[in-house]
This record gives C-alpha cells, structure tokens and sequence, in this order.
C-alpha cells in the first residue's frame, strides 16, 4: 500500500513551500522541493522540455520515497498536460493547487524575481515570459485527485485543514513485528482475524541480516507482503530482539490464538522444504 504524494502546484510565491512545510509537519512526510532538486541536480533548464524532464523525475522520486512515508511536493509544475501524465502514472498522487493571483505573488516576492523576470534578467520565468496553465476548474469540481486552495482567502492553517479534510484519514493500525520469511498462511490467518475486527494492519519488517535460515532480503519481502497483502502499510524496522515498555497508555499488547493446524504452520519447515 503506497503512501500519498501530495502534488502542490502553483505560481511563484503563492505559498507552496509555506503550505508544503506545515502540511508536511502535520502527517510526518517528506518535502520534495522543486528548486532545491534543481541545485542538487545542476538543473537550470526552464524551457517547456526541460519543465516536462523535471517534473518526470521528480515524480518519479516522490514515488519512490511513498513506498516508505507520505510525500510533499512544491514545486510549480506549470504544463497542465505534464501535471495530467503524472496523475495517470502514479495513482496515488493528489494535485494541489494553490491559487494566488500574480500581482499578489509578486507583492509577496522578497528575493524580487518578478523583477528580474520583467527586466529580462531571468528567463522564462512563470508568469512573466513562460505561461502557467492552471488546472480546469470545471473538470475538476468532482476529481478526487485536485483540489483548489486560494491563498489569498485562506490563512495557513485553513489551507492545510481543507486538504486533509478532503485527502488525508489519520488511522490506527494493529502492528505485526516479524521476519516474514517468508510469508505464509499462518501470518495471513492472523491478518484476517484483525481485518474483520475493522482494524488496520500495519507490517514491521525487522532488518535482519541475510543468511541461509533468512534467506529473503528486505526488498523482497517488501514485495512479497506488497503483493499477498495489498491492503497493508509497511515499515522497516531494526532487528528487535524485545519489546520493552513502562506503561500501556493507549495502546496493548495481545496475542492471537488460531486453530491448531494454522498454529502448526512453520516458516523454518517452509524454508527447509524451499532448500530442498
């Protein structure tokens, strides 16, 4: 089960970074900013076709780090078609457009770009000499996947309270810590049990090292709950040799009784039977 990747598009100065660090604050995510991929990058290409390769890559990159946490992009992402592509390719990114008109972009632009942009100093500079196509307004009154935040009537704390309204459940999960090598009927059984309680399953895979009796790497049981168990969300955890508490302040700890035969399941057995 992918985390979310939060798409913040706009002008320059409309607020996207400011959003983007609370948002960000409020459900633990990274932030993936657009200018500060360009100067790890090197990448100073403002033309259409070097816009269309950045904003590839770096949905690119912001699916692959929600395979771990929720990420945020800001980045100004002007091509409507680019934006649509991304959309279609990575399903689980939510397009945010915040709005601003430009003439309060430009009174908010301390570093003074628009300036620059309108002397000829900066070149193809959005808004100014480069268009910027904002998301169509009729279409997207019913997608699930954009929303509009006008920051010229929102404060920062109303913006981010409409996204996660409309975007974002904060969920209790029931946490199983194991190998998982591999995965089998037994742990499944265990899954079901709590799903039907109508609880959530989040996975700790513990990083253990690769040897003959566990023999699967951490990417691969990745996949291999990814793919037997769609529904889960998945964590990474060192190899815990204990669980060590104080008090139970919210939370307990249980352990769940199945029927004999699924109680007599193995991994060692199933890992034997795999050598052999």
């Amino acid at each position: 089960m992918r985390n979310k990747i939060f798409w913040l598009t706009g002008l320059p100065c409309s607020g996207k970074t400011t959003i983007a660090k609370e948002l960000a604050r409020r459900i633990n995510a990274e932030i993936l900013d657009g200018d500060d991929i360009r100067k790890i990058s090197n990448n100073q290409d403002f033309t259409i076709e070097g816009r269309e390769k950045h904003m590839l890559s770096v949905a690119e990159l912001a699916y692959r780090f929600s395979k771990y946490v929720n990420v945020v992009v800001a980045l100004v992402s002007p091509i409507k078609t680019v934006r649509e592509k991304i959309k279609e390719k990575y399903p689980n990114v939510i397009e945010i457009y915040i709005k601003c008109d430009i003439e309060e972009c430009k009174r908010r632009d301390v570093k003074g770009m628009y300036d620059k942009a309108i002397k000829g100093e900066i070149r193809n500079f959005t808004g100014i000499d480069a268009p910027y196509e904002e998301p169509d307004i009729e279409r997207n009154k019913t997608h699930t996947h954009t929303t509009f935040v006008d920051t010229e009537v929102f404060d920062v704390k109303q913006c981010i309270d409409v996204i996660l309204e409309r975007h974002y459940e904060f969920k209790k999960f029931s946490l199983f810590i194991g190998r998982w090598q591999p995965l089998h009927d037994g742990h499944k059984t265990l899954f079901d049990k709590v799903r039907k309680e109508g609880k959530n399953i989040l996975i700790g895979i513990r990083d253990t090292e690769i040897t003959e009796n566990d023999p699967f790497s951490v990417q691969e049981r990745i996949e291999m709950i990814n793919k037997q168990v769609p529904d889960a969300k998945i964590v990474v955890l060192p190899d815990i040799e204990e669980v060590v508490y104080g008090r139970k302040v919210g939370w307990g700890i249980r352990e769940l009784k199945l029927d004999g035969n699924i109680e007599k399941i193995s991994a060692t057995k199933i890992r034997e039977k795999m050598k052999k």
